[in-house]
């Protein structure tokens, strides 16, 4: 059956259309890929193997046998290497395709709850205690609820002020939000290996982990600063730096689809 299909289509104009389908789809292949590697670590890797591999092709051309012969054996092993150097865009990608679906863009996130968070965060911020929420998207949070406090409780100013008060045995971690309840408290994140700096100043364990848990899923994350009572937000890997009410609102209402 394939081989009449193929016959058919090599033998009609179809197979233009065909060869511009598969050229384009290669396209988004590509682009796909390097929004997922670009700003990693990987990313100057992977540049490092595309130079190679092009070197690889020019020695072949001129017939540079020797120099071809070492790069064909380098070749053998780049699979491998490439998974082991790659290993956490690879899951970050993979979680992503394993998600709900690439197109979700609903969430159940409520203005209202999304008021009562940030007038918690900010009164947080003038108190002088740091906090980290997280806000569950498209790639499911529940492989944090095994160290962590499952509350499932109802969003208010007031509970997540209690959860994140120094006194409380519960504001050592992240609490999680999934829709309109708090999912999760006293959760830990996995911490980013990237060094965080803003105007010449390291970030510390908050900050990392509202960047860990961005990389390795869709979630977005507000992350309030103990010691410079700013408040941030993490998403994709990446961290915008202390922002205003107006602009936290706006950010959160693009992000989470309200």
């Amino acid at each position: 059956m394939f081989y009449y299909f193929n016959n058919f289509i090599s033998n009609t104009s179809l197979r233009y259309l065909f060869y511009a389908v598969d050229i384009v789809l290669v396209a988004i292949f590509f682009y796909f890929l390097y929004i997922f590697m670009y700003n990693t670590k990987a990313y100057s890797i992977a540049i490092g193997i595309v130079v190679l591999a092009f070197l690889t092709f020019v020695s072949k051309i001129l017939g540079l046998s020797t120099l071809s012969w070492i790069f064909d054996k380098f070749f053998q092993v780049v699979l491998v290497a490439i998974i082991v150097l790659f290993q956490s865009e690879i899951k970050h990608a993979l979680r992503i395709l394993g998600g709900p679906t690439l197109l979700k863009r609903t969430f159940g996130y409520s203005e209202n709850n999304i008021n009562d968070i940030l007038t918690a965060t900010f009164n947080l911020s003038y108190k002088g205690y740091g906090a980290l929420i997280v806000f569950q998207r498209n790639i499911s949070l529940h492989s944090l609820a095994d160290r962590a406090v499952k509350l499932d409780a109802k969003i208010s100013v007031e509970l997540i002020e209690s959860i994140f008060f120094k006194n409380n045995p519960l504001h050592d971690g992240a609490v999680v939000i999934v829709g309109k309840k708090i999912f999760l408290a006293s959760a830990y994140l996995p911490l980013t290996d990237k060094e965080l700096k803003v105007h010449n100043r390291r970030l510390g364990t908050r900050h990392r982990a509202a960047i860990g848990i961005s990389e390795q899923t869709d979630a977005v994350v507000l992350v309030v600063s103990e010691e410079t009572q700013g408040i941030s937000i993490a998403h994709n890997g990446k961290l915008e730096y202390n922002l205003n009410r107006e602009e936290l609102q706006n950010r959160l209402g693009e992000l989470l689809s309200i």
